[in-house]
C-alpha cells in the first residue's frame, strides 16, 4: 500500500534534479537577479513615511469619538490668544507640559525644599528664549493667555501654603506652563 506513494517523491526528485541542472548550467541568472531585485526594494523603504500619532493608527476615520470631538470643538473653541482654558483642549498639539518626578524617589512634590525648585524651573522657563526664522521670541510672546496675562498654574500659586505647611501631599500632578 505504502509503494504507492512514492509517486510524490519521485516527482519532487525529478523537479528538484532539473532546476539544479538550470542553476547549474546558468548560475549568472540566480546570483544577479536576486540582488537586483532586492535593491530594488531597499529603494522603497527610502521613501517610507512612519506614521506615529496614536489616533490616525488606531481610531476609525469616521468613528463616534471624532463626531463628539467635534461637537465640542465647534462649541467650545480653544482660543491659546485670549482666553485659554486647559479643559478645553481637545487635541495634541500646540501646548507643553512639564512632568516633574523627585530625584530621591519621594512620590511628594509639594516639600519647600522642592517646590523652590520648582518655582525656579517655572521662572527658567518663562525667562527662556527661541530664535525661529531669524527673530527671536521669548516666553511672555508665545504663552497661552487668560486675558492679558499668560497662563497661570495654581500650583505654582500655592507657595504661601508650602512655606507654613511642609507636610502637604499631592502624590500627582504636572506643572504645565
Amino acid at each position: 500500500m505504502w509503494n504507492n506513494l512514492t509517486c510524490v517523491d519521485d516527482f519532487l526528485n525529478r523537479a528538484f534534479h532539473k532546476l539544479g541542472l538550470v542553476v547549474g548550467h546558468h548560475p549568472g541568472y540566480f546570483v544577479i537577479v536576486p540582488v537586483l531585485l532586492a535593491c530594488i526594494c531597499f529603494t522603497g523603504y527610502q521613501r517610507i513615511h512612519y506614521e506615529i500619532d496614536p489616533e490616525y493608527l488606531f481610531s476609525p476615520i469616521n468613528g463616534p469619538s471624532k463626531t463628539e470631538r467635534a461637537i465640542v470643538e465647534q462649541y467650545f473653541k480653544v482660543n491659546y490668544s485670549h482666553r485659554f482654558n486647559l479643559g478645553r483642549i481637545t487635541r495634541p498639539g500646540r501646548f507643553g507640559h512639564v512632568i516633574i518626578t523627585s530625584k530621591d524617589g519621594n512620590e511628594n512634590l509639594l516639600r519647600t525644599v522642592v517646590f523652590n525648585e520648582l518655582r525656579e524651573l517655572d521662572k527658567t522657563i518663562r525667562n527662556a528664549k527661541a530664535m525661529y526664522e531669524g527673530e527671536e521670541f521669548n516666553y511672555s510672546q508665545i504663552c497661552a493667555r487668560w486675558l492679558d496675562t499668560c497662563f497661570n498654574n495654581d500650583i505654582l500659586d500655592l507657595h504661601h501654603i508650602i512655606e507654613y505647611h511642609p507636610y502637604v501631599s499631592l502624590n500627582s500632578y504636572q506643572i504645565c506652563s
